[in-house]
């Protein structure tokens, strides 16, 4: 199956790298900070991949449980 691009798929990709380098410096496994952020592991994991262009929302729950603001998490 052909890899879904999105048309910012380029920025997706580093937000992403972004927010796994973050989740990753906190010490905190995929499954761990999903749970912290009440979303499906499944879910970190497509973000972390740019395999979804996620919401806004899910966003700011992210950046509040690694204690960022969300300019912080998508400014890079």
């Amino acid at each position: 199956m052909a890899e879904k691009q999105y048309r910012d798929q380029e920025y997706l990709n580093k937000l992403g790298n972004h927010l796994k380098s973050i989740r990753e410096k906190k010490g905190w496994s995929q499954e761990y900070f999903a749970e912290q952020c009440d979303i499906d592991t499944r879910q970190v994991g497509r973000i972390e991949r740019a395999e979804t262009n996620t919401t806004i929302s899910i966003l700011k729950k992210i950046a509040d449980k690694l204690d960022v603001s969300v300019v912080e998490l998508i400014d890079f």
